[in-house]
């Protein structure tokens, strides 16, 4: 898919042709007729799953809903998607940075933070400015680009994009839902109970923000995902959540979480902290539990359990968990062997049958468990297959 930005240009506009891209001016309404100050342009725009990304962030995190329209901006706490924000507008619209401002507020000064933000972004750091504010718990960059042709074009290519069908495209319809989570979505922790969980996943917006609504509820009715939406009239907040675990695959599977690291480590360290049960075929049952080494007893005591859960393990009335599997066919000088388990329960509640459409799921899970106990004597051993 493209965009011929030349057919977007207002008629009133001026285009100068510079080979592969064009310059664009237009003069001001004022008695001296003076230019705008041209910006440069590509004739064409390559609309792949990177450019939807960065759309994403900011349809998310962007001033596209303003009504003054003298400047573009971006804002975010986070420097991964900063830098993601900024290489979007300088890769995809030769945007120069000669006409982009910088500016960080901050609640808790860092003699550091000017340097570490310039390092980061690969800009000079005398662009950027600094202001205290305490409405931020962190310190939170606004990029900033000043030029009014840049902003109305941008917005201009923005809508011709989102008026295509990308919806039937799946690598841009999962890269725009990729951007917008970053942006706007958060990973909801219940940490009431003994084991904190996922108690859901969430894009929160604004309850204006219907437009933005229609986009994240279309691609995921295309994904087969399911979710709730609910307002929140007194926050002046909508929230469309979505729950259970083989949601949570797929939003996975669609690498939901990658753009944004911190998001994503906070979904790999609930992984790694919630309890993963392995319901096995009898023949592994019988493999496992059959030798003459252990007893029910032993095998109680080796996995933290005790005997009367081992002969219901044994009978396949009681699941092992994967740490308990790992345990087990260590001191059997066993290996893992993910093919004989039948279904994994995730938690409490979901099960996920182990066949073609689960594997790459349940063997990160399992992959993840074995990470967990690298420093163990357990790890140390070639147990995973």
């Amino acid at each position: 898919m493209i965009i011929r930005v030349t057919k977007l240009v207002p008629k009133n506009w001026l285009i100068k042709d510079c080979g592969k891209d064009i310059e664009l001016f237009y003069l001001n309404k004022m008695p001296q007729n003076n230019p705008k100050k041209p910006i440069l342009f590509p004739k064409i725009i390559q609309i792949d799953e990177k450019f939807m990304e960065g759309l994403g962030l900011f349809l998310g995190d962007g001033d596209m809903n303003r009504k003054e329209k003298c400047h573009l901006t971006y804002a975010s706490k986070d420097k991964d998607i900063a830098k993601y924000a900024l290489d979007f507008l300088i890769k995809c619209f030769n945007l120069e940075i000669k006409h982009v401002s910088f500016y960080i507020q901050y609640n808790k000064e860092n003699c550091l933070m000017n340097q570490e933000w310039a390092d980061y972004l690969g800009i000079p750091i005398n662009k950027i400015k600094t202001s205290f504010s305490k409405r931020h718990k962190c310190e939170c960059i606004q990029i900033q680009v000043n030029s009014v042709i840049f902003r109305k074009m941008f917005e201009l290519i923005i809508n011709a994009v989102l008026n295509k069908n990308y919806v039937k495209y799946p690598k841009l319809r999962r890269g725009l839902l990729r951007g917008l989570f970053a942006a706007e979505g958060n990973i909801g922790i219940d940490y009431l109970e003994k084991k904190p969980y996922i108690s859901q996943i969430v894009f929160n917006l604004h309850i204006n923000e219907d437009h933005i609504e229609k986009m994240i509820i279309q691609i995921l009715g295309t994904e087969n995902i399911t979710y709730t939406i609910k307002n929140r009239v007194e926050k002046h907040s909508k929230e469309i959540i979505i729950y259970n675990w083989k949601n949570y695959k797929n939003l996975w599977e669609m690498n939901l979480f990658d753009l944004c690291q911190r998001k994503k480590e906070k979904f790999f360290y609930m992984l790694q902290k919630i309890k993963i049960y392995c319901e096995l075929g009898q023949a592994y049952l019988i493999e496992l539990f059959g030798s003459q080494d252990l007893y029910q007893k032993e095998i109680a005591n080796l996995i933290g359990s005790w005997q009367g859960n081992v002969s219901r393990m044994i009978k396949g009335n009681h699941l092992l968990t994967f740490e308990q599997l790992l345990i087990l066919c260590s001191r059997l000088g066993k290996e893992v062997n993910i093919l004989k388990i039948k279904k994994v329960r995730i938690g409490n509640i979901s099960k996920l049958r182990n066949n073609l459409k689960n594997k790459d799921f349940i063997d990160y899970l399992f992959k993840i468990k074995v990470t967990k106990f690298s420093g163990s004597l357990i790890c140390q051993a070639d147990i995973f297959q």
